[in-house]
């Protein structure tokens, strides 16, 4: 009985990973157009990302980014926003203050495939995400010391089409993401962190920071049931079994860690995006109505 509740987790994610693993077997094998896997491919991990986070955390599947100066980022696989202190008028794009998370996902990446996920996630890294802010907001950041972060970045790949961990680790370039971004040393306390993780469920994971460009990079070595589902890559010339539930655990584990480390500025204002059109308005006062009465009210 101890032993059943100690392998709790491990049951968990293997079921999870059987489920998600067999979607997309049916999606590759039913449908014909490489866009339409895609898609599908898309659907079901952010199903299961949906049923993995808080409903605090909005999924929406193919959707765009955008900033208070009108920059358009490409489109996103998935975007996870915060849904529990916005209107829901957001629906497939959404402003990048509120943005938590962006996922690029591949059905079988490749260096080409890699390239294209990092080309999408830079568009979404060259946005301005700092909000803009009222003087009372300006005076609360100061005082408060208020960090926001910028999105975090992630590519998710269902398989890879190399036969080593090391090539695999080469595709991912955080240098390349990060050109002609600006970092801030402060913001206005912490170091400003930009983030990418990728997972290939064949390989393993690897996490960068930009801070200090510390890379740590885990193969999901497959163990005792995992052997069963493992597929073969190597590390250093040796042969390892990787097992893909555990590197969808490590994939899940980290995003939560991330969104739950993550701050968005409570200052955020939705007319930052508005155009004086929208934001002109006239006051009456009280004392137009009340002092001088229309000859209706006479």
């Amino acid at each position: 009985m101890e032993n059943d509740q100690r392998n709790f987790l491990d049951h968990y994610f293997s079921s999870i990973y059987t489920k998600l693993d067999a979607d997309a077997l049916l999606f590759n094998r039913k449908l014909t157009h490489s866009g339409l896997v895609g898609s599908e491919n898309e659907n079901a991990i952010a199903d299961v990302i949906r049923g993995f986070l808080p409903i605090k955390y909005g999924i929406e599947v193919n959707a765009l980014v955008i900033d208070r100066f009108g920059k358009v980022s490409k489109q996103a696989d998935i975007v996870i926003y915060d849904a529990e202190n916005q209107p829901r008028y957001f629906r497939k794009v959404f402003p990048v203050e509120i943005v938590y998370a962006v996922i690029e996902v591949k059905t079988s990446m490749s260096s080409s495939e890699a390239k294209s996920a990092l080309e999408n996630l830079t568009s979404v890294s060259e946005l301005e995400f700092r909000p803009a802010l009222t003087p009372y907001w300006e005076t609360k950041t100061r005082e408060k010391l208020i960090h926001h972060n910028p999105p975090a970045l992630y590519i998710f790949a269902y398989r890879t089409n190399c036969e080593s961990f090391e090539t695999f680790a080469r595709w991912i370039d955080w240098q390349y993401l990060f050109r002609g971004v600006g970092l801030k040393d402060k913001a206005p306390k912490y170091p400003e962190i930009r983030i990418i993780r990728t997972c290939a469920l064949d390989q393993g994971m690897i996490n960068m920071e930009s801070t200090n460009g510390h890379v740590q990079r885990f193969v999901a070595e497959a163990a005792d049931a995992g052997v069963n589902r493992a597929f073969e890559t190597t590390v250093l010339g040796n042969k390892v079994l990787v097992d893909p539930a555990k590197s969808l655990f490590l994939f899940l584990n980290r995003l939560w860690f991330d969104l739950q480390t993550h701050r968005l500025h409570p200052g955020f204002d939705i007319r930052s995006y508005m155009s004086t059109v929208m934001d002109s308005v006239i006051e009456v006062p009280n004392e137009l109505i009340y002092d001088n009465p229309s000859e209706e009210q006479v």
